[in-house]
């Protein structure tokens, strides 16, 4: 049987998994079933061959630090350091590299080798975008959804390991945070914390369609009831942040239509990556010609414009 591939197994819950082992563990992720609609070359080239390798840890993700910030910020101090207002400039490779270096280059790249050997695996991150993070933070604790996160049961990073009823695909998910079903929420509640340039209704549902947040939200939801065995799948809630000052935030919950669209898209790349393990086969874009057009709303508004 393909190693991908099991008899349903019971769903397991475990908490305080590490990022980097819960990357590293086998099962399918949301990210990896959108490569799969994009192409089935892209998913072998990203997950079986591994030709496209995850970022380094030392690369600053603002959103990841706002949502440590705001979700965990007990592991803030494990996982950044912050660089001193008064640190030296950085060294360049010239300075590193020079024959004769001068006692100003000297001290800059001491200085800046003492604070890597202080701090090692940590992300490096500004006094500036500590502050941006935090403001964030404290914006999205405003929320109505923040009060119902302390006022129930939950979990922030809980990782969800389950196998897909249909195609028998072992799978993976990691809810930003969820809350266990519970009187106020017999069927739970899954949050999912996005930072964003511009967190408009109009602006963040492109976003949505663009990154796959519906197909994402489809998938949690189901590893959710495979593990609680609830009634019916629960509801779920975005918590959205914009990145740049005055860093306004939003709450969303996904409508009906939104899950719908999310559902027929999860099904689908879980159709295709089950076809394309089992034959082994991992097709590129289609060869065929086609006509190309404008975004439908482009349209729309090229139609409806008046010229005179």
């Amino acid at each position: 049987m393909n190693a991908y591939i099991e008899l349903t197994i019971p769903a397991q819950i475990i908490e305080n998994m590490s990022n980097d082992e819960y990357h590293s563990r086998p099962e399918f992720s949301s990210s990896q079933l959108k490569d799969m609609l994009r192409s089935g070359a892209h998913f072998h080239s990203h997950n079986i061959i591994k030709e496209h390798e995850r970022e380094s840890k030392k690369h600053l993700d603002f959103g990841t630090l706002a949502h440590t910030l705001f979700l965990e910020p007990e592991q803030f101090h494990n996982e950044f350091a912050v660089i001193p207002i008064d640190a030296p400039k950085p060294p360049t490779d010239v300075m590193r590299n020079a024959k004769n270096p001068s006692e100003d280059s000297i001290k800059r790249v001491q200085w800046w080798d003492d604070f890597a050997a202080k701090h090692g695996e940590k992300i490096t991150i500004s006094a500036e975008q500590l502050d941006g993070a935090q403001r964030i933070a404290t914006n999205l604790r405003t929320l109505s959804s923040y009060k119902d996160m302390q006022s129930n049961y939950g979990m922030a990073e809980a990782s969800i390991f389950f196998t897909d009823p249909i195609f028998g695909l072992k799978l993976r998910v990691r809810p930003d945070y969820h809350l266990a079903p519970c009187k106020a929420f017999p069927n739970g509640l899954i949050l999912d914390v996005k930072s964003t340039r511009d967190a408009r209704p109009f602006k963040f549902s492109r976003d949505s369609g663009e990154y796959g947040y519906d197909l994402s939200a489809s998938m949690y939801r189901e590893g959710f009831q495979q593990y609680y065995q609830t009634e019916e799948k629960p509801p779920f809630i975005f918590l959205v942040a914009e990145n740049l000052a005055p860093f306004n935030v939003k709450q969303y919950r996904a409508s009906d239509l939104l899950l719908s669209v999310g559902d027929t898209r999860y099904y689908k790349s879980k159709e295709m990556l089950a076809e394309s393990l089992l034959i082994n086969e991992w097709d590129g874009y289609s060869k065929e010609m086609e006509d190309l057009f404008l975004p439908s709303y482009m349209t729309k508004q090229a139609l409806d414009a008046d010229f005179h």
